[in-house]
C-alpha cells in the first residue's frame, strides 16, 4: 500500500489515525510519502496562488516517528518519505540526502526509546472482532 500524508485539509490527528486503520487492513507492505509540490502540476498552481503548510523537516521526522509507533509491527515499511529531483521539486526543500533522513528518523526513534508498533492498539482489532461477533 502507498499513502501520502500532509494534504492541506488533513490534521495531524487524522494522519496519525491512518496508522491505526492501516494496521487493521490485510496488507504486508507500506510506502509512506509526504506531500510534495512538483513543478508544472495543478498542485503547484494551487500552492503558488494560495500557499499552504508543507511538512518542515523536523516536523516530518516527529510525525513519521509518531506514525511508526502506532503502526502494526507486522507491516513491512518499504519507504518512509518521498524524494523528487531538485529541478522539479517546489516544496518541501529539505536539503537532506536519503541517508540523512533515514539516520535522523532512526536517531529520533532511539532518543524516544521507541520502535514501530510501540503504541499499536491491538485492542482495536479485538474490539472490532467483538463488534463483528455481536452482529451475528
Amino acid at each position: 500500500a502507498h499513502i501520502i500524508v500532509g494534504f492541506p485539509t488533513e490534521t495531524k490527528d487524522e494522519m496519525l489515525a491512518m496508522a491505526d486503520e492501516i494496521s487493521n487492513l490485510p496488507i504486508e507492505f507500506l510506502k509512506i510519502h509526504q506531500l510534495q509540490v512538483i513543478k508544472d502540476t495543478i498542485l503547484e498552481t494551487i500552492f503558488r496562488e494560495k500557499p499552504f503548510n508543507i511538512f518542515g523537516y523536523k516536523e516530518y521526522i516527529e510525525f513519521v516517528t509518531d506514525f511508526l509507533e502506532r503502526l502494526s509491527p507486522d507491516i513491512v515499511i518499504q519507504r518512509l518519505f518521498a524524494t523528487a529531483p531538485d529541478d522539479i521539486l517546489i516544496a518541501p526543500k529539505w536539503g537532506k540526502s536519503r541517508q540523512e533522513i533515514l539516520r535522523d528518523i532512526e536517531k529520533r526513534l532511539e532518543e524516544r526509546n521507541s520502535w514501530q508498533g510501540k503504541r499499536w492498539k491491538e485492542s482495536s482489532v479485538l474490539s472490532a472482532a467483538g463488534e463483528l461477533k455481536k452482529s451475528f
